[in-house]
């Protein structure tokens, strides 16, 4: 039996249908209270319902873009971080250029040390290279910059390489393209400085001091010379004359000789060996020999030479070297006498020193018995030369030649002892000129500190780049004589590129961005301009480059600092507002379609009262029929 067969009252169907409608209002706000909207599905409330969900989709599309602002925050950060550390680095630097400047001395020890400033330089810089390529974050490296290389092309390096003398020729710090004809002049003579050569007279004792020569094929060199006395009046004297590792050594004794004759006794003619008849003197020698003294003994009028020779002055001992000459001068006295045919004397070695094996002198006797008893003298002198001629040569074709004054080093006594530097000047010059015109030379003839040229690394800087040769000069002369040159040219080696620029988009339809582009603050041409320290800080002028390479460091690390800390505001400020905003548009979307409990809760309060009172006006409708059921 269907519920059509079924006749309900009016009552009770009014009664039900409200129970029913009420039940189902019951269930929706259930519903709400459980999800906590009041539009769950576009049935509930189609114009809330999609406009809540595009206010959605919009928050979560800022959401997106917030994190990914918050990691270029991130790069940023990590390139600022780099650039501090870089500006540590370069205030180190120029610590080492202000010790550089306070030891711009000539002597051996502030070239040393300059030479060690330069090498910590290098250090330096290398690093800076380093901490710019490691600054990058998620693939992004805001401090490489744009990737544009420029660089020397390998042919011209060979080029120049094949000129004798010069290798691994190169230009760093390449600021620009350009083109430089390198060249090699000169002679190869060799020659000194003046005023050292007079400081060196000077101070140790010489006299026609001298540097000449023409650098050798095999071992020349641009080294400085040094001489060194050492040694004290009336004593033997050493001299060392140094170049390049190479030593020559001279010794000599500080004093004058003599050879003295003095009578003895004196008397008639009478026997010989007869006391107060014959005649008797004694010639001395004393002082300390040395090769070339020469001795004279004059016997009644008659003169008789000796010169030492190599052979008297091998000992040490100045008196076996006396000795030595003793019986030299005595045997030409001897061979003397002979000659005259007029054996007159008697010729005996000194003996009245009991004490010492060596003799240092002879007595000569006369023989005569008759005659008149004309006495007769004898004399003896040293005409040593007081000046000591020397002349030195070295493998690298210098020769060093010079005069010993012994009476002004006799004067200076200990005060001579020492070490002078000379500089040697070689007629050898590199030079440069780029398309400019503008020419750039190392000379070896140049004054030390004004660009001189030297072994090893050289380096000729251009604005437009540092042009960089190793120098061998044992065969620059033949580069030199042959007049040789040829081009060492740069050009753009690598296209630039914006793989490390850093773009930041601000809303979901990607028409708000900002672009940061790298910035390149490695030490080449194309960033920091910052080169390796010139000639080892040879010369004031390469102290005075590093120094304004580091100021341009400075001004643009600085420019670069500020660049990045604009962008990072820009972004940090966007992601607040981002941030803010999309909780704007949650908000939003959350009031279309969210229940209010409260209310929903009221809502149920009141149904549920209603549903209980349509309940009981169902059960009253229906007393009725069940009073005629009573009946039966």
């Amino acid at each position: 039996m269907s519920t059509s067969d079924v006749q309900l009252t009016a009552g009770m169907r009014n009664n039900l249908l409200l129970l029913q409608k009420t039940n189902k209002q019951v269930e929706s706000i259930q519903n709400r209270l459980a999800t906590g909207n009041k539009i769950n599905s576009a049935l509930d409330g189609p114009t809330n319902f999609f406009a809540a969900k595009g206010l959605s989709v919009r928050a979560n599309d800022l959401s997106k873009l917030k994190e990914s602002m918050g990691q270029s925050i991130s790069t940023i950060q990590a390139g600022d971080k780099g650039i501090t550390a870089i500006e540590d680095l370069i205030e180190q630097a120029k610590g080492l250029t202000t010790t550089a400047y306070g030891n711009l001395g000539t002597d051996a020890a502030s070239v040393a040390t300059r030479k060690s400033l330069a090498e910590q330089f290098n250090r330096i810089k290398d690093q800076i290279d380093k901490i710019a390529r490691d600054s990058g974050y998620q693939g992004k490296n805001l401090l490489v910059g744009n990737g544009l290389t420029m660089d020397s092309t390998a042919d011209s390096r060979a080029a120049v390489n094949s000129i004798s003398g010069l290798s691994n020729s190169r230009v760093t710090n390449v600021v620009s393209s350009d083109t430089y004809s390198i060249k090699v002049s000169g002679t190869g003579a060799i020659s000194a400085d003046l005023e050292d050569i007079a400081k060196a007279e000077d101070s140790r004792g010489l006299a026609s001091l001298k540097v000449s020569g023409s650098i050798s094929a095999t071992a020349g060199n641009f080294s400085d010379i040094k001489i060194e006395m050492r040694g004290n009046a009336g004593r033997e004297r050493t001299l060392v004359v140094t170049e390049n590792g190479e030593s020559r050594t001279v010794k000599f004794f500080d004093n004058t000789q003599s050879a003295t004759a003095s009578n003895v006794t004196a008397g008639k003619p009478g026997s010989a060996g007869v006391s107060g008849q014959a005649q008797v003197s004694r010639v001395t020698i004393s002082g300390a020999i040395e090769e070339g003294d020469i001795f004279t003994a004059t016997v009644n009028g008659q003169s008789f030479t000796y010169k030492a020779s190599a052979d008297d002055v091998t000992s040490a001992d100045p008196a076996e070297r006396r000795e030595a000459i003793a019986n030299g001068l005595m045997a030409a006295v001897e061979a003397g006498v002979g000659v005259t045919g007029s054996n007159r004397f008697t010729i005996a070695a000194n003996d009245s020193d009991t004490t010492d094996a060596f003799t240092d002198g002879f007595t000569i006797t006369s023989n005569e018995t008759t005659g008149t008893g004309t006495s007769f003298s004898i004399g003896a002198t040293s005409t040593n030369t007081l000046e000591k001629a020397v002349s030195i040569s070295f493998s690298s074709g210098t020769t060093v030649s010079f005069t010993v004054d012994r009476t002004a080093l006799e004067n200076l006594g200990t005060a001579a002892n020492g070490t002078s530097t000379i500089e040697k000047n070689v007629d050898l010059t590199v030079s440069a000129t780029n398309l400019n015109g503008v020419t750039i030379e190392r000379s070896g003839n140049n004054a030390r500190g004004a660009g001189k040229l030297a072994d090893g690394e050289n380096s000729l800087a251009f604005d437009s780049g540092t042009v960089r040769f190793e120098v061998d000069s044992a065969v620059l002369k033949q580069a030199a004589s042959a007049n040789l040159s040829s081009n060492l040219i740069t050009v753009q080696r690598t296209d630039a590129n914006t793989e490390n620029d850093l773009t930041v988009q601000f809303n979901e339809a990607n028409t708000s961005t900002i672009s940061v582009s790298s910035q390149n603050i490695q030490t080449d041409g194309q960033g920091l301009r910052l080169d390796y320290a010139q000639n080892n800080f040879l010369d004031r002028a390469d102290i005075d480059k590093a120094v304004a390479s580091l100021d341009f460091s400075t001004s643009k690390l600085r420019s670069t600092s500020q660049t990045l800390s604009t962008n990072l505001n820009i972004i940090q400020t966007r992601e607040s507002f981002t941030s803010e905003f999309s909780n704007v548009l949650t908000e939003g979307s959350n009031k279309l379609v969210q229940a209010d409990q409260n209310e929903e809760g009221a809502n149920l309060l009141l149904l549920q009262t209603r549903q209980q009172l349509g309940t009981i006006s169902l059960s009253l409708a229906n007393q009725a029929q069940q009073a005629i059921l009573r009946l039966f």
